[in-house]
């Protein structure tokens, strides 16, 4: 009940953010064809027939704001909490809730040749049984640069960085945000997401996702558990207003591992997460560009 309550506070923080901020917001930060003020998501994880798949509840609340301090340079400001309740496994080796908690807050800014402009953005986390346990802090970054090859056609390259408990995680990240035409569209950085959707009417569009997740938490015996999963889905988002989204998307977690362990990669004891089928389920105020 305090975890769902921490949530619920959560939540009602973003929502004063997006009143302070939505008047603010400026569409030309974003080539992709949306940009949420704020997020609400739900995911269910189920038992798979043919293995041992771990469930899972997965709680997650964010937002998505720029705002414009001067011509073409924009402060963002991206603050997200979730909440994992993962259920015990068949041999009762793990049941715990884990909560994350990150502010960002970055600047994206133009360069000389106007075709190229950089995003930075530093993260600071709090990953832990529960929000502000000690020794739960990361610090983190996302930089990237974007090439505007055509004005419906973007393409990102960068890097993000993580202290994570099991060391030092670097990724390179690529990205596009390509218009494809009027009903299709291509969008998303990798490793962490990409996105095709298809608009079939005014108000429903339709499309396929992949989502990566790394993720580490300190336990509050000192160790660490480190959550790995690879989401491939479908959805749809139907509006129900102008400026509110909801979504149904099943989809699938591969590749899934889940690991304990005391400092860097010293890995101890590695958890039968199992891959299977979720459900996931969302709202959004949504603001399409």
């Amino acid at each position: 009940m305090v975890t769902f309550r921490k949530y619920w506070v959560i939540q009602n923080i973003l929502l004063l953010l997006l009143v302070v901020f939505q008047g603010l917001i400026i569409s030309d930060v974003f080539s992709q064809p949306y940009v949420d003020p704020i997020q609400m998501r739900y995911t269910y994880a189920l038992k798979n027939r043919n293995a041992e798949a771990t469930p899972f509840n997965h709680l997650w609340t964010g937002s998505d704001i720029p705002v414009e301090i001067k011509k073409n340079t924009y402060l963002l400001f991206s603050p997200y909490y979730e909440l994992w309740q993962i259920e015990s496994d068949s041999n009762n080796e793990i049941g715990v809730n884990l909560e994350s908690l990150a502010l960002a807050a970055g600047i994206i800014f133009p360069l000389k040749n106007p075709k190229w402009s950089l995003t930075m953005l530093p993260i600071l986390r709090w990953n832990g049984e529960y929000l502000f346990q000690s020794n739960s802090l990361q610090f983190g970054s996302v930089a990237f640069a974007t090439y505007t090859l055509k004005q419906k056609q973007k393409f990102r390259l960068g890097i993000y960085t993580n202290k994570e408990f099991f060391g030092l995680f670097v990724v390179p990240l690529i990205g596009i945000d390509w218009k494809i035409d009027e009903k299709n569209y291509l969008f998303g950085i990798l490793p962490g997401r990409l996105s095709y959707e298809y608009q079939y009417n005014g108000k429903t569009y339709i499309g396929a996702t992949f989502r990566s997740i790394t993720n580490s938490y300190r336990l509050i015996n000192s160790e660490f558990i480190r959550l790995d999963d690879n989401q491939i889905s479908v959805y749809i988002d139907y509006y129900i207003s102008k400026t509110i989204c909801i979504s149904f998307e099943p989809g699938y977690g591969i590749f899934r591992q889940m690991r304990k362990g005391v400092n860097n990669k010293d890995y101890f004891s590695s958890i039968n997460w199992g891959d299977g089928p979720i459900i996931k389920l969302s709202a959004s105020y949504r603001i399409r560009l």
